[in-house]
């Protein structure tokens, strides 16, 4: 699984692009004067005026994925998402959200934000508060990390008498390295492993969450 030693990046997310609003001009009246020539037509009078075409919005470019490097942290990281298998509680169900969970972990590594894994961790997991520590210890005064994306191609999971789930899994991680201010390194660079891991997530109320999360060594 993931080292103690933690390592995050903070992506930027553009603004959404501004709305334009035309205003009209209304136009008053004056009272006075000389009465108009009832034979005769005001001269401005002649023509229709041309309805003016509708503008058409400029479409929003996509914002582009950026990994973060030395000159700064990660941008537009994709935000993962729950895929619908993750919702129930089922065998499937459980290797889904766990997966997902490691994914939200990456996204921590990638971004400094912490909060979605967080939610889904119960404050009892050790080790689950452990990352949270070292990550937020990575992003403070400035630092970020570049590297330490994670890839789960391997799940299994199995039910316990207490109606929990142990997932088995194997978790990739890429090289990671943190960095300061100015983009020097923080400390010596992590190198990638490729490790096993299990996680006992239970499905309460309507959703899973990880109970605890160990190595396997």
């Amino acid at each position: 699984m993931i080292s103690h030693n933690v390592r995050m990046s903070f992506g930027l997310r553009p603004a959404a692009a501004a709305l334009a609003v035309a205003g009209a001009v209304m136009l008053a009246g004056c009272s006075g004067g000389a009465p108009a020539d009832p034979g005769t037509s005001p001269a401005s009078a002649t023509g229709s005026a041309s309805p003016s075409p509708s503008s058409t919005p400029t479409p929003t470019p996509s914002a582009v994925y950026k990994p973060a490097d030395a000159s700064g942290p990660a941008q537009n990281v994709p935000v993962p998402v729950l895929p619908e298998v993750a919702k129930t509680e089922t065998k499937e169900g459980a290797e889904a959200f766990t997966k997902y969970w490691f994914s939200l972990l990456s996204y921590a590594y990638e971004t400094g934000d912490t909060t979605p894994m967080s939610e889904l961790s119960v404050s009892e997991c050790t080790f689950c508060q452990g990352l949270v520590s070292d990550i937020e210890a990575a992003w403070a005064e400035g630092k970020w990390i570049s590297g330490g994306q994670i890839e789960i191609p391997a799940a299994t999971a199995q039910s316990s008498s207490n109606g929990s789930f142990q997932v088995v899994l194997q978790v990739l991680q890429k090289e990671l390295e943190i960095h300061n201010q100015d983009g020097s390194p923080y400390q010596e660079r992590t190198a990638a492993t490729n490790a096993g891991s299990v996680a006992v997530v239970k499905f309460e109320g309507s959703k899973w969450t990880v109970n605890d999360l160990g190595l396997i060594r």
